[in-house]
């Protein structure tokens, strides 16, 4: 089940146009946002979000697939969908999941663009090694707690 689960969710994003992503959804959804996030912390940046790049006078970021987050939430959602909880309980961590892993990732985003930034011979360490595995280290864990609440939730039922 996980691993039908996560190549269906990896054909879907495939089948996705790469002119879509690059001019409208990473645009909407990782860009600009991640624009709004670099502003908060450092207004003095000058950030600009154009389609799938943050651009300032010190870098070029671009965010191309595979860059979106995408494969951790399809291995999250895999796992929770192999799971086979309740609907409710299934329906909450799918939310959660996904939820999380777009902060994180809008998070990654922004840490990426200071790195290549002020430290573009750590970018890529930072992008290709450090920041994946603590991404999927977050999706673990959120797993894992996942799961152990719901044991505790069954416990408490086979209790009363």
């Amino acid at each position: 089940m996980f691993v039908a689960g996560y190549i269906s969710l990896y054909v879907g994003y495939a089948l996705v146009p790469d002119a879509l992503l690059r001019h409208e959804i990473y645009y909407y959804a990782v860009t600009l946002p991640a624009q709004h996030l670099i502003d908060w912390l450092t207004p003095g940046e000058h950030v600009r979000a154009f389609e799938n790049h943050l651009q300032s006078s010190r870098t070029d970021l671009r965010i191309v697939r595979g860059c979106d987050g995408a494969n951790v939430a399809f291995l999250l959602v895999a796992a929770i969908i192999a799971h086979r909880s309740a609907l409710r309980a299934t329906v909450l961590g799918l939310l959660g999941a996904v939820t999380l892993i777009y902060l994180v990732n809008e998070a990654r985003i922004a840490t990426l663009f200071f790195v290549s930034a002020y430290r573009p011979a750590w970018f890529i360490p930072v992008h290709v090694y450090i920041v994946p595995s603590l991404m999927i280290l977050v999706a673990a864990i959120y797993f894992g707690a996942w799961t152990a609440s719901r044991q505790r939730q069954l416990a408490f039922v086979a209790q009363a």
